[in-house]
Parts: structure tokens; sequence; C-alpha cells
């Protein structure tokens, strides 16, 4: 297998329900990705038996962020142990001090983004995360993550936007639509 110099790793953004998950596994298949889920990183360590373990669940169970500094050691273990091959990460950089050490991180591997962010509305998504049955999905903490999103996410994908590197795909309708769409506006 070949390697560039930079890799063309893709972004997927949107706030939760707005389908991430079931795109960037389409996406993933259709690309060759392999996927860097920050939610199911964390609630793979999050059942853990060890204090990162421990400190995860305890976060993750009032609905409040992780810190950057034990995603960005998860992000980098992840690189380099997919060296050569392209990522899909879904659900990351979340805060402007995120992105910063995120967008440093991929340089220092030579990596270079494009994304895409579904647009969906908050009583869609709400709607579709409460179908999901997750535990940890109670209308609460539902709104907590979203009132985090909307504060600390949205500037990030903005300032990504304004950069020329997310496209804003509406995340409502069919998925083979939406799909279709994704990949017409990552060529």
């Amino acid at each position: 297998m070949s390697t560039t110099n930079t890799m063309n790793d893709i972004l997927i953004f949107g706030m939760q329900g707005a389908g991430k998950g079931t795109q960037g596994e389409i996406l993933a298949k259709k690309l060759d990705l392999v996927i860097f889920e920050t939610g199911g990183a964390l609630r793979k360590i999050r059942e853990e038996d060890s204090e990162l373990g421990r400190t995860v669940k305890n976060i993750m169970d009032k609905g409040d962020l992780v810190t950057n500094e034990i995603v960005m050691n998860i992000v980098e273990d992840f690189l380099e142990k997919n060296e050569g091959k392209r990522i899909l990460f879904d659900g990351i950089p979340r805060m402007m001090e995120q992105k910063i050490t995120f967008d440093a991180l991929l340089a220092k591997h030579g990596r270079t983004l494009q994304g895409i962010f579904l647009t969906l509305d908050e009583p869609e998504a709400i709607a579709r995360m409460l179908e999901r049955g997750r535990k940890d999905d109670t209308e609460e903490v539902i709104r907590r993550r979203l009132d985090n999103y909307n504060s600390e996410t949205l500037p990030v994908i903005q300032e990504y936007i304004s950069a020329g590197i997310i496209t804003e795909i509406n995340g409502k309708g069919d998925i083979e639509e939406i799909s279709k769409n994704i990949l017409s506006a990552l060529q």
C-alpha cells in the first residue's frame, strides 16, 4: 500500500442525532476509511476498570465533556495505529481549544482535512436520540449535550466552513439521498 505525504481525512459534524454515525459508516465503506468516533472511543474506555475509565464514566454520566488532553491522547494513539489509512473523524473537534490541538496534531502527522456538516433542527435531533434508547440518552442529558454543542462545537464548525474545509448537507430525509449528497460534496 502506498502512502503519500498528506492524507485527506474526513470530518463529519452535526448535532447529536443528526445521523453522523449512520452516514459515517456508509462513507467509510464507500471510501475505505477507518472511523474514529469520539463517543464510541470514550464509551469503550468508560467501561474499563481503570482510573481513566472511572474518570470518563463520571464525566459522561453528568453529560459533560471529557478533557481535551484525554481526547488528544486517544486521537494520537489512533493516528499512529492507522498510519497510511484515511480516517473519518466523527465527533471531534468539539470545542475551539480542541480544534487548535487537533489541527496541530494532524499537521504533525502530515494529514489534511475536508468535511461535512449534517444540519438538522433540534426537535428532530432530540426525537431521534430518544428513539435510539441508550441509557445515557435521557432528555435532560440530551438537552445539556445540545447546549454544549451550540455553545462549544458550532463555533468550531463555523471556522471550518469559513476556511472552506466543510460543506453543509441537510441531515433530514432519506438516508441514501443524504449519502449521495455527501459523496458528491466530497468529490
